[in-house]
């Protein structure tokens, strides 16, 4: 007994060419990821330091960066090593993730720039910090507190190995999440 081909419509092979092509965000590049993370609307990148230092190695700039190809710039100030370094594509991934699966909006204040201690893991480009969260300022009280207790949990689930805020010695104002 002959068998018929198997058909299928247009409309179906187009699907399955997208799906066979479509890349998942783990598979996606750094360049990618960071092209995404800049074109989220819920995901603000500051242009200075907290410190009030300006250069380019604040979070928009290590973000734009990235989505070009290049390293991520480090400060040069205070305990900084200067220099430039890969943006951990974990963190990456988990911070688009955090906006775009988790639904928070948030504002990032440092990724690889700025003065933070000595070995900080943001000089290594696997840590990143929030000063706001769902439009409210990361504080020890209230509902700024609630909110980044909710962010620091979701970090955790996609893989941040140390989480810092509220409640920890220097992080009343700002989550640390770090890969």
């Amino acid at each position: 007994m002959k068998r018929a081909p198997l058909m299928i419509s247009t409309a179906l092979a187009s699907s399955l060419a997208v799906m066979a092509t479509t890349t998942s965000a783990e598979a996606a590049t750094r360049p990618a990821i960071a092209k995404s993370i800049l074109n989220h609307r819920g995901i603000s990148l500051a242009t200075t330091h907290d410190s009030g230092v300006r250069d380019k190695a604040n979070a928009k700039q290590n973000i734009t960066d990235t989505a070009a190809g290049r390293k991520a710039r480090r400060s040069d100030y205070g305990t900084a090593p200067g220099g430039s370094v890969t943006l951990n594509k974990g963190m990456l991934n988990a911070m688009l993730k955090l906006n775009t699966v988790k639904r928070f909006t948030f504002r990032v204040t440092e990724v690889a720039g700025g003065s933070h201690s000595r070995g900080s893991k943001h000089y290594a480009g696997r840590a990143f910090d929030v000063g706001t969260v769902n439009g409210s300022r990361v504080s020890t009280g209230g509902t700024g507190y609630t909110k980044a207790k909710k962010f620091m949990k979701a970090c955790r689930s996609y893989g941040a190995v140390l989480v810092l805020g509220p409640g920890d010695a220097g992080h009343s104002t700002h989550v640390h999440c770090q890969w």
